[in-house]
Protein backbone atom coordinates (compact mmCIF):
# COMPACT_ATOMS: atom_id res chain seq x y z
CA UNK A 1 0.00 0.00 0.00
CA UNK A 2 1.36 3.49 -0.81
CA UNK A 3 2.06 5.73 2.12
CA UNK A 4 -0.94 7.86 3.07
CA UNK A 5 -0.06 11.52 2.71
CA UNK A 6 -1.78 14.86 2.40
CA UNK A 7 0.76 17.26 0.93
CA UNK A 8 -0.91 20.54 1.82
CA UNK A 9 -2.23 19.35 5.18
CA UNK A 10 -5.69 20.76 4.42
CA UNK A 11 -7.54 17.49 5.15
CA UNK A 12 -5.80 17.17 8.53
CA UNK A 13 -6.56 20.77 9.44
CA UNK A 14 -10.20 20.37 8.47
CA UNK A 15 -10.44 17.20 10.49
CA UNK A 16 -8.85 18.73 13.59
CA UNK A 17 -11.43 21.55 13.45
CA UNK A 18 -14.22 19.10 12.85
CA UNK A 19 -16.50 18.41 15.82
CA UNK A 20 -18.60 15.26 15.54
CA UNK A 21 -22.13 15.75 16.83
CA UNK A 22 -24.80 13.07 16.98
CA UNK A 23 -28.17 12.68 18.66
CA UNK A 24 -28.65 10.06 21.32
CA UNK A 25 -30.48 7.02 19.89
CA UNK A 26 -31.39 5.21 23.08
CA UNK A 27 -27.91 3.75 23.59
CA UNK A 28 -25.23 4.68 26.10
CA UNK A 29 -23.13 7.60 24.80
CA UNK A 30 -19.74 8.36 26.27
CA UNK A 31 -17.98 11.53 25.17
CA UNK A 32 -14.20 11.92 25.07
CA UNK A 33 -12.63 14.92 23.38
CA UNK A 34 -14.41 15.87 20.18
CA UNK A 35 -15.85 12.42 19.38
CA UNK A 36 -18.99 10.85 20.78
CA UNK A 37 -18.64 7.10 21.04
CA UNK A 38 -21.80 5.02 21.31
CA UNK A 39 -21.56 1.76 23.22
CA UNK A 40 -23.72 -1.06 21.91
CA UNK A 41 -23.98 -4.48 23.49
CA UNK A 42 -21.11 -6.99 23.58
CA UNK A 43 -18.26 -4.45 23.86
CA UNK A 44 -19.02 -2.81 20.51
CA UNK A 45 -18.28 0.91 20.14
CA UNK A 46 -19.25 3.01 17.16
CA UNK A 47 -19.17 6.66 16.18
CA UNK A 48 -22.42 7.30 14.27
CA UNK A 49 -25.82 5.64 13.86
CA UNK A 50 -26.13 4.14 10.38
CA UNK A 51 -27.98 5.99 7.62
CA UNK A 52 -29.17 4.26 4.45
CA UNK A 53 -27.35 5.46 1.36
CA UNK A 54 -30.67 5.96 -0.45
CA UNK A 55 -31.65 8.56 2.17
CA UNK A 56 -28.31 10.33 1.77
CA UNK A 57 -28.58 10.85 -1.97
CA UNK A 58 -29.30 14.42 -3.00
CA UNK A 59 -29.14 15.75 0.57
CA UNK A 60 -26.76 18.42 1.89
CA UNK A 61 -27.33 17.33 5.48
CA UNK A 62 -24.08 16.79 7.41
CA UNK A 63 -24.90 13.13 8.12
CA UNK A 64 -25.79 12.52 4.47
CA UNK A 65 -22.57 14.08 3.18
CA UNK A 66 -20.56 12.01 5.65
CA UNK A 67 -22.15 8.68 4.66
CA UNK A 68 -21.47 9.45 1.00
CA UNK A 69 -17.82 10.09 1.86
CA UNK A 70 -17.79 6.81 3.76
CA UNK A 71 -19.08 4.75 0.82
CA UNK A 72 -16.61 6.41 -1.56
CA UNK A 73 -13.85 5.60 0.91
CA UNK A 74 -14.98 1.96 1.04
CA UNK A 75 -15.01 1.92 -2.77
CA UNK A 76 -11.31 2.81 -2.69
CA UNK A 77 -11.30 6.59 -3.21
CA UNK A 78 -7.88 7.75 -1.97
CA UNK A 79 -9.25 11.27 -1.67
CA UNK A 80 -10.89 10.42 1.66
CA UNK A 81 -8.05 8.35 3.17
CA UNK A 82 -6.55 11.24 5.22
CA UNK A 83 -9.99 12.05 6.67
CA UNK A 84 -10.75 8.49 7.73
CA UNK A 85 -7.16 7.86 8.81
CA UNK A 86 -7.45 10.62 11.41
CA UNK A 87 -10.98 9.58 12.36
CA UNK A 88 -9.97 5.98 13.02
CA UNK A 89 -6.85 7.13 14.87
CA UNK A 90 -8.85 9.31 17.22
CA UNK A 91 -11.50 6.64 17.80
CA UNK A 92 -8.86 3.96 18.46
CA UNK A 93 -7.07 6.14 20.99
CA UNK A 94 -10.35 6.90 22.77
CA UNK A 95 -11.37 3.24 23.00
CA UNK A 96 -7.94 2.35 24.41
CA UNK A 97 -8.33 5.11 26.98
CA UNK A 98 -11.87 4.02 27.91
CA UNK A 99 -10.85 0.37 28.34
CA UNK A 100 -7.64 1.34 30.21
CA UNK A 101 -5.60 -0.88 27.90
CA UNK A 102 -2.00 0.23 28.36
CA UNK A 103 -0.20 -3.04 27.54
CA UNK A 104 0.17 -5.00 24.34
CA UNK A 105 -2.94 -4.82 22.16
CA UNK A 106 -3.35 -6.42 18.74
CA UNK A 107 -5.28 -4.32 16.24
CA UNK A 108 -7.31 -6.73 14.09
CA UNK A 109 -9.64 -5.84 11.22
CA UNK A 110 -12.72 -7.70 10.02
CA UNK A 111 -12.18 -9.01 6.46
CA UNK A 112 -14.38 -7.77 3.63
CA UNK A 113 -17.22 -9.95 2.42
CA UNK A 114 -15.44 -10.33 -0.94
CA UNK A 115 -11.81 -11.45 -0.43
CA UNK A 116 -10.89 -10.16 -3.91
CA UNK A 117 -11.59 -6.54 -2.94
CA UNK A 118 -9.18 -4.24 -1.17
CA UNK A 119 -9.98 -3.49 2.45
CA UNK A 120 -9.55 0.27 3.05
CA UNK A 121 -10.15 -0.17 6.81
CA UNK A 122 -7.30 -2.69 7.04
CA UNK A 123 -5.03 -0.39 5.02
CA UNK A 124 -5.84 2.54 7.29
CA UNK A 125 -5.33 0.53 10.50
CA UNK A 126 -2.05 -0.94 9.29
CA UNK A 127 -0.82 2.57 8.45
CA UNK A 128 -1.91 3.82 11.90
CA UNK A 129 0.11 1.12 13.68
CA UNK A 130 3.12 1.86 11.48
CA UNK A 131 2.99 5.67 11.46
CA UNK A 132 1.77 6.30 15.02
CA UNK A 133 4.22 4.03 16.84
CA UNK A 134 5.28 6.93 19.08
CA UNK A 135 1.69 7.25 20.37
CA UNK A 136 0.60 3.61 20.10
CA UNK A 137 3.92 2.03 21.10
CA UNK A 138 2.41 -1.27 22.30
CA UNK A 139 -0.01 -1.73 19.40
CA UNK A 140 0.56 -4.76 17.17
CA UNK A 141 -0.52 -4.86 13.53
CA UNK A 142 -3.03 -7.71 13.22
CA UNK A 143 -4.76 -6.55 10.05
CA UNK A 144 -3.61 -9.74 8.32
CA UNK A 145 -4.80 -12.06 11.08
CA UNK A 146 -8.31 -12.91 9.84
CA UNK A 147 -8.90 -13.69 6.18
CA UNK A 148 -12.04 -14.49 4.25
CA UNK A 149 -11.78 -17.96 2.70
CA UNK A 150 -15.09 -17.77 0.83
CA UNK A 151 -17.16 -14.74 -0.24
CA UNK A 152 -20.49 -13.94 1.39
CA UNK A 153 -23.31 -11.50 0.67
CA UNK A 154 -23.04 -8.56 3.12
CA UNK A 155 -25.99 -7.80 5.37
CA UNK A 156 -26.58 -4.32 3.93
CA UNK A 157 -27.10 -6.01 0.53
CA UNK A 158 -29.61 -8.50 1.87
CA UNK A 159 -27.32 -11.27 3.10
CA UNK A 160 -28.74 -13.41 5.90
CA UNK A 161 -26.09 -15.62 7.46
CA UNK A 162 -25.88 -17.39 10.78
CA UNK A 163 -22.89 -16.91 13.03
CA UNK A 164 -21.76 -20.46 12.21
CA UNK A 165 -21.87 -19.73 8.47
CA UNK A 166 -19.88 -16.55 9.03
CA UNK A 167 -17.28 -18.45 11.04
CA UNK A 168 -16.91 -21.03 8.26
CA UNK A 169 -16.18 -18.25 5.74
CA UNK A 170 -13.18 -16.99 7.77
CA UNK A 171 -9.92 -18.36 9.12
CA UNK A 172 -6.91 -17.18 11.14
CA UNK A 173 -3.65 -16.87 9.25
CA UNK A 174 -1.33 -17.14 12.29
CA UNK A 175 -1.34 -17.28 16.11
CA UNK A 176 -2.26 -14.23 18.18
CA UNK A 177 0.55 -11.99 19.39
CA UNK A 178 -1.41 -10.38 22.26
CA UNK A 179 -4.19 -11.40 24.67
CA UNK A 180 -6.10 -8.14 24.22
CA UNK A 181 -7.62 -7.49 20.80
CA UNK A 182 -9.19 -4.37 19.34
CA UNK A 183 -11.37 -5.56 16.46
CA UNK A 184 -12.05 -2.82 13.89
CA UNK A 185 -14.67 -2.80 11.15
CA UNK A 186 -16.52 -0.30 8.97
CA UNK A 187 -20.05 -0.88 10.30
CA UNK A 188 -22.16 -3.26 12.37
CA UNK A 189 -25.75 -4.29 11.67
CA UNK A 190 -26.83 -7.53 13.34
CA UNK A 191 -23.38 -8.16 14.83
CA UNK A 192 -23.12 -11.64 13.28
CA UNK A 193 -19.76 -11.06 11.59
CA UNK A 194 -18.20 -9.40 14.61
CA UNK A 195 -19.46 -12.19 16.89
CA UNK A 196 -17.97 -14.83 14.58
CA UNK A 197 -14.64 -12.98 14.55
CA UNK A 198 -14.70 -12.64 18.34
CA UNK A 199 -15.26 -16.38 18.76
CA UNK A 200 -12.35 -17.14 16.40
CA UNK A 201 -10.10 -14.82 18.37
CA UNK A 202 -11.15 -16.19 21.75
CA UNK A 203 -10.60 -19.74 20.55
CA UNK A 204 -7.10 -18.62 19.56
CA UNK A 205 -6.44 -17.37 23.09
CA UNK A 206 -7.71 -13.78 23.29
CA UNK A 207 -8.79 -12.87 26.83
CA UNK A 208 -10.90 -9.88 25.79
CA UNK A 209 -12.03 -8.51 22.44
CA UNK A 210 -13.42 -4.98 22.09
CA UNK A 211 -14.90 -3.87 18.76
CA UNK A 212 -14.88 -0.48 17.09
CA UNK A 213 -16.87 0.57 14.01
CA UNK A 214 -17.64 3.86 12.35
CA UNK A 215 -21.34 3.12 11.86
CA UNK A 216 -23.67 1.08 14.01
CA UNK A 217 -27.27 0.01 13.69
CA UNK A 218 -29.35 -0.10 16.87
CA UNK A 219 -30.16 -3.68 17.77
CA UNK A 220 -32.47 -5.17 20.37
CA UNK A 221 -30.69 -5.87 23.63
CA UNK A 222 -30.42 -9.53 24.58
Amino acid sequence: MPKITDHDGSAQRRFLRYIVTIKEKGLHIKRHGSLHLIKDQDDIWYVWPYMKYSKAQGSDDEDAVRIRKFWRFMDGSRRYYPYFYLLYLRAIRQVLWITKWFGRVELVTVPRSDPEKENPVAQICSAIVREESFILATMIDGTDLIRRVSPIVPVHRGGKHTEAQMAESMALTRPLKARKVLLVDDMVFRGTTISACKNLLKQAGAKRVVSLCLYGYKREQK
